[in-house]
């Protein structure tokens, strides 16, 4: 049987599998006994008040018993880049040993933070790009109490710089985390308007992987099954129906981790751009961002992406008979704006923007590290071009 010399040989890729990864009702509470934390004896807790004040730490806090070398608690959204330093030279002086970061993206990013700025003794703003940190950095446990970033699985940290006003990130495998603890447990009291937000990062994750420059077919098999249970298996309505059932927690959880498995390698694209300096601006929830652009980039992207997003629609059986493609980008409207919520105008999301900040806006996004593996090339007029759509 001869091969044909026509057919293009596969696209080269490369996928690091994420940490450990361990899912179950009530496993935050006996994190303590597992065999990666047994023998640490100076393990710093990083979480965030309203978490705190929920008492989703308190079960971590009790396993890990007379080992807590300091609880840090006053982590604020989207993490802030000085704070971080300073409690890294706690963190220091505490003489820690490890990390459990119990909270939302914002939480363990700053935890991943945290650990390379002890690792490196360097500032934020010097680790900053891709591959800067390189340096083993003490063992980080991560267990999420939403469902979206992926935090616990990638190796990405998103951190604003409050004396810029710019969102600073930070990519490198040593920020992967050790170990991923999955308990639904920990979402049943979560506020819905955080689980809509989050669930649309989720998604956004999983389609934006797909259709990057660098997607392979580890990646896209992790993004087809996050994206089935938010399409298909509808666990963000199951949630929203009943905040208390474990199993659409659960569900949600495991997209978000697959997307987060599938965005390590395959990396994202134009929509995170633009969700990073509206959110860097103005504030607004990244669930919230993305959701406000994805529809948008998916259209244009779809010259080039066209194909893959046909496959995905097929895949979880979200076809016409007409065009496959545009019945995907329809479900995944309706999901962000009819299910989750999500404005469908940036000026409702974000009062505080002005329509004269859009060309701003499209400079910076033009400068995003998630810009240049977008499938189709986005210079600064057609940002702005989806911005003023959007506005």
């Amino acid at each position: 049987m001869s091969s044909s010399s026509s057919s293009s040989s596969p696209r080269p890729f490369s996928h690091t599998p994420a940490g450990a990864v361990i899912g179950g009702a009530g496993l935050a509470s006996t994190v303590g006994e597992k065999t990666l934390l047994k023998k640490f004896q100076r393990v710093a807790v990083v979480t965030d008040k309203s978490v705190r004040a929920a008492g989703l730490v308190d079960g971590v806090l009790a396993s890990l018993g007379t080992r807590v070398a300091m609880l840090i608690d006053d982590i604020v959204a989207d993490g802030d880049c000085a704070a971080v330093e300073s409690m890294a030279a706690l963190a220091r002086e505490a003489d820690v040993d490890a990390v459990v970061a119990v909270g939302g993206g914002s939480v363990i990013d700053s935890a991943k933070g945290l650990l390379a700025v002890l690792a490196t003794n360097k500032s934020l703003a010097e680790l900053e790009g891709y591959q800067q940190i390189r340096a083993t950095l003490l063992p980080l446990v991560a267990i999420p109490t939403t469902a979206g970033t992926g935090a616990e699985a990638t190796q990405f940290a998103v951190l604003k710089d409050l004396a810029t006003g710019n969102k600073r990130i930070f990519v490198d495998p040593c920020l992967i985390p050790a170990l991923a603890v999955l308990d639904p447990v920990l979402l049943v009291g979560l506020p819905e308007h955080v689980t809509r937000a989050t669930a649309v990062d989720g998604l956004t994750h999983a389609i934006e992987s797909i259709a990057s420059k660098l997607a392979h077919p580890i990646a896209t098999a992790l993004a087809t099954e996050a994206a089935r249970r938010l399409l298909v298996d509808n666990c963000l309505q199951r949630s929203l129906a009943d905040p208390t059932d474990l199993e659409a927690r659960a569900d949600s959880l495991m997209a978000a981790h697959l997307a987060g498995h599938a965005v390590n390698t395959s990396m994202l694209g134009a929509c995170h751009a633009l969700a990073h300096v509206t959110g860097a601006a103005a504030g607004i929830p990244h669930g919230v961002a993305n959701g406000l652009f994805l529809v948008d980039v998916m259209r244009e992207n779809a010259v080039k992406a066209g194909p893959a997003y046909a496959r995905l629609a097929r895949s979880l059986g979200i076809m016409s008979a007409g065009d496959d493609v545009a019945a995907l980008i329809a479900a995944v409207d309706a999901f962000i704006h009819d299910t989750a919520g999500i404005p469908r105008r940036l000026r409702d999301a974000a009062p505080s923007l002005r329509e004269d900040d859009l060309p701003a806006l499209a400079k910076a996004a033009l400068l995003d590290p998630d810009l240049p593996t977008n499938p189709v090339r986005f210079d600064e007029a057609l940002l702005l071009s989806v911005l003023r759509k959007r506005w």
